[in-house]
């Protein structure tokens, strides 16, 4: 049977590298969604050789691009068998100095838009008899800088939201997982680290750190991806699922963490 995709945020990164799985899996269309009308173009001419590949240039800050997005998807291909939800926001603002700007920001693309893209996305899959949502969310939906407090919030919402759409949904034969994201290299977060003025080489030189001895890249995800889509995990369903090599609680110099020799 056919399978389709559709991928916010599919313009590089997370969403772009799990276009490419799916697509070498066997998935016979994928719909990138991202508001970079140049880089959807010149992501979908390298996934051309692997599959249909269609593209979508919206703001998912946009209140009607959730509709927008279903239809076109369904006129295209006449069904969706996945949503990936990789699209975020990743903007600065702590509880002290956090703006109106940078909270409607945060919330409309990470909370408003996966919501909405959910809502939508149920209706085709239960028509169809089943599919399967993925949320990106993160680890610091859980705490961490203070100069994230919003964005964690908006997270810790998408994982209750998760939650809420595995339970509602289950007995249509939809699946809804999020992963919550650790420290990833992607284009953006190598944006990000530019912009605040890290060295040139913070990601080699902090990657070397890790217990994996780098940073979770795009393909990481992607293979989850191919998994939590996949038969195997037809038994799983409102999973958040901590994809990070340092867990909660987890710090290099906790005594539990030293070697005994």
């Amino acid at each position: 049977m056919s399978r389709v995709a559709l991928i916010t945020g599919g313009a590089q990164g997370l969403g772009a590298a799990t276009a490419q799985k799916l697509l070498r899996g066997g998935f016979s269309g994928v719909l990138l969604l991202d508001r970079n009308a140049d880089r959807l173009a010149q992501e979908a001419k390298v996934l051309a050789p692997l599959g249909r590949v269609e593209t979508l240039a919206l703001d998912l800050a946009d209140d009607v691009t959730p509709k927008r997005a279903v239809a076109a998807c369904v006129e295209k291909f006449g069904r969706i068998d996945v949503l990936f939800n990789a699209a975020g926001n990743t903007a600065r603002g702590s509880i002290a100095n956090a703006t109106l700007e940078t909270f409607h920001g945060l919330f409309d693309v990470n909370v408003k838009a996966a919501l909405f893209m959910m809502q939508e996305t149920a209706k085709v899959m239960k028509a169809q008899g089943g599919g399967t949502i993925v949320n990106v969310s993160s680890m610091i939906a859980y705490g961490g800088l203070p100069q994230l407090g919003v964005y964690s919030a908006s997270k810790a919402a998408l994982n209750a939201l998760t939650k809420h759409a595995a339970q509602e949904f289950a007995w249509d034969g939809i699946r809804t997982f999020a992963i919550a994201l650790g420290w990833a290299l992607t284009e953006g977060e190598r944006a990000v680290q530019a912009r605040e003025g890290a060295p040139a080489d913070w990601a080699e030189k902090f990657g070397s750190e890790l217990p994996a001895g780098r940073h979770i890249v795009p393909e990481d995800v992607a293979e989850l991806m191919a998994y939590l889509v996949s038969p195997a995990a037809q038994i799983m369903n409102g999973a958040i699922i901590d994809f990070e090599q340092m867990p909660v609680g987890m710090y290099r110099a906790h005594p539990a963490m030293k070697s005994s020799t």
